[in-house]
């Protein structure tokens, strides 16, 4: 199996930092995002991880190399949401295998091993990962999916208007796409700029193949901002004691 990292996005919330340095590399206590998203999928038989991006490339090369970071690829992409950038990643790795895909501004100590079992026992196509989300600003901004006993996802919505009752399913940002969907992946994906949250997991859901998992995990953090970004850097100082999905 293999895993692909989404960092394709122009990353101007994270302006001015983001001139710089690719979001993927931002240091956070010390250590860049890159290397706390390579610890989330330790546990995993993975061959070799892509980094999916459209800016910066040949400064993630040579920190790759600079680093000597071992089975880390780069895949040149043209920025088209997390759909469009994925399908245009599958084509260049063309590997028919599983994989875990990844949002690249991720820190959490959420367990893909757990997701990995899961996503195995349900025999399912695709597998998220899910979070409880108290606040109902929060759930409207980040999603919501309602799932049966069994795990299956029976419906999500990206950036609802109404949200039903608290506390609501969001996705984390992981995902597990089996190898009996990649068989078949060019049904779903195809080389255009749309988003996976709002066509891949509604269609999915809609025909019954999309599972969800509620994960475990102490800490979450979306470092797409500077305030999160910050957040998640005074957190993991041991400076705040806030978990939060901000």
């Amino acid at each position: 199996m293999y895993s692909i990292i989404l960092a394709a996005g122009s990353g101007t919330r994270m302006a001015p930092l983001s001139h710089y340095i690719p979001k993927l590399l931002l240091p956070v206590k010390g250590k860049p995002v890159l290397s706390y998203l390579l610890e989330n999928l330790a546990g995993l038989p993975i061959d070799t991880h892509y980094i999916v991006a459209s800016k910066q490339i040949n400064t993630m090369e040579t920190y790759l190399e600079k680093t000597g970071t071992k089975n880390v690829k780069v895949v040149q992409a043209l920025g088209w949401e997390t759909g469009g950038d994925l399908a245009i990643a599958m084509e260049e790795i063309n590997r028919d295998e599983d994989v875990v895909v990844m949002n690249g501004d991720l820190i959490t100590d959420f367990s893909v091993n757990e997701l990995w079992k899961f996503h195995k026992e349900k025999g399912a196509d695709a597998t998220i990962s899910l979070f409880n989300v108290e606040n109902e600003a929060d759930a409207k901004r980040l999603g919501s999916a309602e799932l049966d006993k069994d795990g299956r996802v029976l419906r999500f919505i990206e950036k609802p208007k109404e949200i039903k009752s608290l506390p609501s399913l969001a996705a984390v940002g992981i995902y597990i796409l089996d190898k009996r969907f990649m068989e078949r992946r060019r049904e779903y994906l195809t080389p255009r700029k749309f988003k996976l949250e709002l066509e891949l997991w509604p269609r999915l859901a809609e025909e019954g193949k999309l599972y969800g998992h509620l994960g475990s995990f102490s800490y979450y953090w979306d470092v797409g901002t500077i305030e999160s970004y910050l957040h998640a850097e005074n957190f993991l100082a041991g400076k705040r004691s806030v978990i939060s999905p901000q």
